[in-house]
């Protein structure tokens, strides 16, 4: 299994709009993909941004360029994603999954 992860940040006062529009872009997207098993939206913030991060697990490298095209390791983006002033990573993380415990 692979675990993906992508991180960005909004200022903020864009913090609670940014996070409904995250679920109804990538979350739902990511929903969609018979290859990911599931997925966690974290949130930190700090004194100006919240910084999102969204973790998923996937089958396979495989299921992740049916997703994300045949360049996995590129950020996918959605529509809208810049009125919430999201200064996004442009790279996402792939680890693959050793061990899950209790």
């Amino acid at each position: 299994m692979i675990v993906r992860s992508w991180s960005g940040k909004v200022p903020l006062w864009k913090a609670e709009d940014f996070h409904g529009h995250l679920l109804a872009t990538g979350i739902e997207d990511y929903r969609q993909q018979p290859g990911c098993f599931d997925m966690q939206l974290w949130r930190r913030d700090d004194e100006e941004w919240a910084i999102f991060t969204l973790v998923s697990t996937w089958r396979d490298m495989a299921s992740i360029r049916a997703y994300a095209g045949d360049r996995p390791e590129q950020a996918v983006l959605y529509p809208g994603d810049e009125v919430f002033g999201l200064v996004p990573d442009l790279t996402v993380q792939h680890h693959e999954l050793l061990t899950i415990a209790p």
